[in-house]
C-alpha cells in the first residue's frame, strides 16, 4: 500500500524517520513545522512537496493519508485526535500518550472511524524479537520465570529539557519506560496482577529513576531498572526452565543469544537489521490498513502497558 504521509515536527526523531522513508521510497508528501526556516530546510532535505505552519490546514488536505507525530508526548493526544476526526491514519511516536484514558479515547476514534492508529515502538515490529517471540511460544525455554529489562539514560543536566519538565510529561516511566515496559509485557503470557515498584524523583518532581517488579498469575516475574542520570545497558534477558535468551540494544536489536541449560551450549539468533527499526515500524503500519488483526495485537499490548504504568504511578504516590 502507498499512502501520502505528513510528518508533524521536525526534530531529530523526525530527521530519522525522513531519512528511512527516503531511503525506502516511501512518500512524504508534507510536513508540519512552527518554525519555518527549520520546516523549509526539512523540506528541502527529504524533498517534501507541501510545508504547513498550520496543523488545522494540513489536516483538511484530502490528500493526507497519514500523519507521523513526533512532537513531545504531551502534544500527541490533541494532535492524534484531530487528525483522526479528519480521517487520518496515525502513528504517533513513543510515548503516544500520557496515560491510559487518552489512549482508549483515541483508539475508539479511530475504531468508530476505520482508521489506523498506533504507536511507533520500534521493538515491535524488529524480525528478531517477533523471531525470538516465535521460539518462546514454541517451548525453546520451557516455562518462563523470568525476564529482566534494565534501560538507562545520561542526560544532561537541565531543568528545563523535557526529560525533566513535568510540564512536558518528563520522567523515564513516559520517556524510556516505553520500550522496557513493553518487552517484560510482550514476552510475559499474560498481564501482570501484581506490582511493587520504587522511585526516586528528580529536583522538578519527575521520576528519575525507579525499579519496578512485576508479576502475573503464571508465576511469571520481570524485574524492570529504569534511571536518566545512570546509563545502563538497554538489556532484555528472558529466562526460563531449559535455558534463556539474552538481547542487548533490545528495542532495535538484530542479534541475541540462547543459552541452553541442559547442554550449557549457547547459539547466536540473528534476524533482520538495526538500521531498518524505522523501516519495519512503517511497513507493519501500512500492512495494517488491510490486516487490522496486526495492529489489534499492538494496540492492546499498549493499552496494557499504559494500566501498568497507571497502577505503578499509584503505588508510588501511595508510598
Amino acid at each position: 500500500m502507498t499512502l501520502n504521509w505528513a510528518i508533524i515536527g521536525t526534530g531529530t526523531i523526525a530527521n530519522e524517520m525522513a531519512a528511512s522513508f527516503l531511503n525506502k521510497d516511501k512518500n512524504i508528501y508534507a510536513v508540519f513545522g512552527r518554525n519555518v526556516d527549520k520546516m523549509q530546510q526539512f523540506a528541502d532535505k527529504y524533498h517534501i512537496k507541501k510545508q504547513f505552519i498550520s496543523l488545522k490546514e494540513l489536516l483538511l488536505d484530502d490528500d493526507i493519508d497519514a500523519i507521523y507525530i513526533a512532537t513531545p508526548h504531551n502534544t500527541h493526544f490533541e494532535i492524534a485526535k484531530q487528525a483522526l476526526l479528519h480521517d487520518k491514519h496515525v502513528l504517533a511516536e513513543k510515548a503516544i500518550v500520557i496515560n491510559r484514558d487518552e489512549l482508549d479515547e483515541l483508539n475508539n476514534i479511530a475504531r468508530d472511524r476505520k482508521l489506523m492508529m498506533m504507536g511507533a515502538m520500534t521493538l515491535l515490529h524488529m524480525p528478531l524479537i517477533k523471531k525470538v517471540k516465535s521460539l518462546v511460544i514454541a517451548g525453546a525455554l520451557g516455562h518462563i520465570k523470568t525476564i529482566n529489562v534494565t534501560f538507562g539514560s545520561h542526560k544532561p543536566y537541565d531543568i528545563k529539557n523535557r526529560f525533566f519538565n513535568p510540564d512536558l510529561a518528563g520522567g523515564a516511566l513516559l520517556d524510556i519506560g516505553g520500550y522496557a515496559f513493553m518487552a517484560a509485557r510482550y514476552f510475559m503470557s499474560e498481564q501482570p496482577t501484581q506490582i511493587n515498584s520504587f522511585v526516586s524523583y528528580f529536583e522538578t518532581g519527575v521520576d528519575e529513576q525507579s525499579v519496578t517488579i512485576i508479576s502475573n498469575s503464571k508465576n511469571e516475574l520481570a524485574t524492570i531498572s529504569l534511571s536518566m542520570q545512570a546509563k545502563q545497558p538497554k538489556a532484555l534477558t528472558i529466562s526460563g526452565t531449559k535455558g534463556y535468551i539474552r538481547i542487548l540494544e533490545f528495542p532495535r536489536a538484530q542479534e541475541a543469544t540462547l543459552y541452553h541449560t541442559e547442554t550449557k551450549q549457547h547459539e547466536t539468533i540473528i534476524a533482520g537489521n538495526t538500521e531498518d527499526a524505522l523501516v519495519y515500524e512503517i511497513e507493519d503500519f501500512e500492512n495494517a490498513i488491510t490486516n487490522p488483526n496486526q495492529i489489534k495485537s499492538f494496540n492492546r499490548m499498549t493499552a496494557d502497558v499504559f494500566s501498568i504504568f497507571q497502577n505503578i504511578q499509584t503505588v508510588w504516590q501511595s508510598n
